[in-house]
C-alpha cells in the first residue's frame, strides 16, 4: 500500500480511492516480530535476568533471616559442616490474664528440636548413700550446686551463701530440712538405760548415731551436743555437760575431739550422766533481757532447761531425747512456804509418836532405814560385777527401791542372785515397816504445759529473733509403757515449734541400726 503524501493533487487521491480494493497482507504473528528487530530481542532478554537476579536476592534474604532464630553446633562437628537449626516457641499459661499476673513466669520457651539445647556436662555429685555417717540428702548450698564434703560423707555442702552447708538430716528416725546449725540435747539419766527400756544396749545406739551424724556433717557446717539429767525427786536445777560453750564448725579437728568426748558417756556402771563424757563444761546461763517476758518462777523440766541452754546459741535445728515429760512447776510464795514448814513438822511429830508406842524413836528408825538401803545397794553393785564378769549387761537402777522391783528381782534371780531388804530396827510389831520419815519440804507447786509452751516461744523470740529453730522431739519408752498423755504433750510442742516428735524403743532403735548396717553393706 503507498504511502500518503501531502503534496499528492486532489484528483490523484481520487483516483486512488475509487480503484478496485485489492488483498491486505497476512500479520506477523510475536515469534516473527521478536526475531524481525534484534534490538528489541537483546532488550527483553537482560529485562529478564536482572528482574530473576532481584528475585533471587529477596528470597535468599527472607530465607536467611528466619534461620537466625537459632543456631548450635554439634560437639562433634564443626559449625561450617554442620550446624542444629531449631526454633523457638513461646506457650502461653492460663490465658492472657494469667501473663498479667505474672509475666515472669507465665511465659516459658522451650525448643522444638531434639537436642537442641546442650548444656556443659555437669561433675558427679554426692547422693544419699551408706558410705557417710548417717543419712543425709545430697543437697548443696548457694545459687548453684554445692560440692561435698566431710569424712566420707554423702551430704554435699559447701558453695554459695557465705559457704554454709545447708542440708537434709535423718537422725533416728525423723528427717528435718535445711539443717546448717544443730544441736543435739540428750537425756543421761540412769532411766533412759531402764531395764523395761533396754538397758545399756538403748543408750549405745543413741550415742553411735549422734557420733555418726556429726561425723557426716560438712565443714560449712556447725554443731554442739547437750548431756543432761535430772537431779532429785523434785523438779530442779539438773545436770548438765554442754560439748562446747558455743557452737563448733564442723572441722576434721572438731570431730576428732567430739568423738573422745562422746565415746566414755553412759559405758561404766560407776561413771553415769553427764560427767562420764571426757570433760564437763557447766552451762552458765545468758541474762535474759526484761522484755523477753519469760516467768523468772516457771521452772520448766530438765530436758527444756537443757534445751533452753541449746536455743541460746541460735541453732537452725534441735533434737531432744527424754526418758520422760518431767513436770512444770513454779516456785511458791514465802507465805505458802512457811505454811509447808509448819505442816511437816506436824507430821514428824505425829510420826515420833507412832515410834514411841512400837519401843523405838524417829531417829533410830531413819538410821536403821538408811542402813538397811545402803546394804542392799551394796549387795546390788557386787551382783553387777558378777554379771559384767560373766560378759553380760549389767543391770542399771535409778533409785534404790527399783532393785525390789518385781522386773529386776527376777533378772538377779536368773542369774542365781538374791537381795533381800534388811526391816530389822524399822518394822513394826503388825509385820509391816515404818514409811519414810517426813523432813523434805517442797518449794514449788504445779504449773500448766500451757505455760511451758508460752516459755519455749518467748525463748524463740529472744534468741532466735529472725527465724525460730525446729524443735524436734524423742521420748524413749518401755514396751510395757502407755505414754499416751507424754505424746500428746510432745507431740504438741515439737509442732508449735516447726518439728516433729517420734516414739522411741529399744525394739525401733535396733531396727533403725540394722538399716543402716544393710545400706553399708549394699554401698560397700
Amino acid at each position: 500500500m503507498s504511502e500518503l503524501n501531502p503534496e499528492t493533487p486532489e484528483s490523484e487521491v481520487e483516483a486512488v480511492a475509487s480503484a478496485p480494493a485489492v488483498a491486505a497482507p497476512r500479520k506477523k504473528n510475536f515469534y516473527q516480530r521478536l526475531t524481525a528487530s534484534m534490538p528489541l530481542l537483546i532488550t527483553i532478554i537482560v529485562h529478564v535476568v536482572l528482574i530473576g537476579g532481584a528475585a533471587a536476592i529477596v528470597v535468599q534474604q527472607n530465607v536467611i533471616g528466619k534461620k537466625k532464630t537459632f543456631e548450635a553446633a554439634n560437639q562433634n562437628e564443626s559449625v561450617a559442616e554442620k550446624q542444629v537449626e531449631h526454633r523457638l516457641q513461646v506457650a502461653r499459661r492460663g490465658g492472657a490474664s494469667s501473663s498479667a499476673a505474672n509475666p515472669v513466669s507465665a511465659n516459658r520457651i522451650f525448643s522444638t528440636a531434639e537436642n537442641a539445647l546442650q548444656m556443659p556436662a555437669m561433675p558427679d555429685l554426692p547422693t544419699m548413700g551408706s558410705g557417710g555417717f548417717g543419712g543425709f540428702g545430697s543437697m548443696g548450698s548457694g545459687v548453684g550446686l554445692g560440692q561435698g564434703a566431710g569424712m566420707a560423707t554423702s551430704l554435699g555442702g559447701g558453695g554459695g551463701l557465705g559457704g554454709r552447708g545447708f542440708m537434709s538430716m535423718n537422725f533416728l528416725g525423723l528427717t528435718s530440712q535445711n539443717v546448717s546449725k544443730v544441736v543435739f540435747v540428750v537425756d543421761t539419766s540412769t532411766e533412759i538405760m531402764d531395764l523395761r527400756k533396754g538397758g545399756f544396749r538403748a543408750f549405745s545406739i543413741i550415742r553411735e548415731e549422734i557420733m555418726r551424724l556429726v561425723g557426716g556433717l560438712p565443714p560449712g557446717a556447725q554443731f554442739n551436743v547437750i548431756l543432761y539429767r535430772t537431779r532429785g525427786l523434785e523438779n530442779g536445777e539438773g545436770e548438765f555437760n554442754i560439748y562446747k560453750r558455743e557452737m563448733s564448725p564442723a572441722t576434721s579437728e572438731n570431730k576428732k575431739d567430739f568423738f573422745e568426748w562422746m565415746t566414755p558417756v553412759n559405758t561404766k556402771l560407776d561413771n553415769f550422766g553427764p560427767a562420764s563424757a571426757t570433760r564437763r563444761t557447766g552451762w552458765r546461763r545468758k541474762p535474759l533481757p526484761p522484755e523477753s517476758g519469760v516467768d523468772p518462777l516457771l521452772n520448766p523440766p530438765t530436758w527444756a532447761r537443757a534445751m533452753h541452754a541449746a536455743l541460746e546459741q541460735a541453732p537452725d535445728t534441735v533434737f531432744v531425747i527424754t526418758a520422760g515429760t518431767g513436770r512444770v512447776t513454779r516456785d511458791i510464795s514465802e507465805q505458802e512456804l512457811a505454811k509447808r514448814r509448819a505442816s511437816v513438822e506436824k507430821e514428824r511429830q505425829e510420826y515420833a509418836r507412832e515410834a514411841k508406842k512400837e519401843g523405838t524413836t524417829l531417829e533410830a528408825v531413819q538410821a536403821a532405814r538408811q542402813n538397811a538401803i545402803r546394804k542392799a545397794s551394796n549387795e546390788f553393785a557386787e551382783a553387777n560385777k558378777k554379771l559384767i564378769a560373766a560378759g553380760k549387761d549389767p543391770i542399771v537402777a535409778s533409785e534404790w527401791h527399783v532393785i525390789f522391783r518385781a522386773d529386776v528381782q527376777a533378772a538377779l534371780k536368773k542369774n542365781g542372785i538374791t537381795i533381800t531388804l534388811d526391816g530389822t530396827g524399822w518394822t513394826k510389831k503388825d509385820g509391816t515397816r515404818f514409811a519414810q520419815p517426813p523432813g523434805r519440804i517442797y518449794t514449788t507447786e504445779g504449773a500448766t504445759w500451757n505455760d511451758l509452751t508460752t516459755h519455749i516461744a518467748r525463748l524463740q523470740r529472744t534468741f532466735l529473733p529472725q527465724q525460730r529453730a525446729s524443735i524436734n522431739l524423742y521420748l524413749f519408752v518401755g514396751p510395757d509403757d502407755k505414754p499416751d498423755q507424754a505424746v500428746a504433750i510432745l507431740s504438741d510442742i515439737a509442732k508449735k515449734n516447726g518439728g516433729k516428735f517420734q516414739l522411741l524403743t529399744t525394739k525401733r532403735l535396733e531396727e533403725i541400726r540394722a538399716k543402716e548396717l544393710e545400706a553399708q553393706k549394699k554401698g560397700s
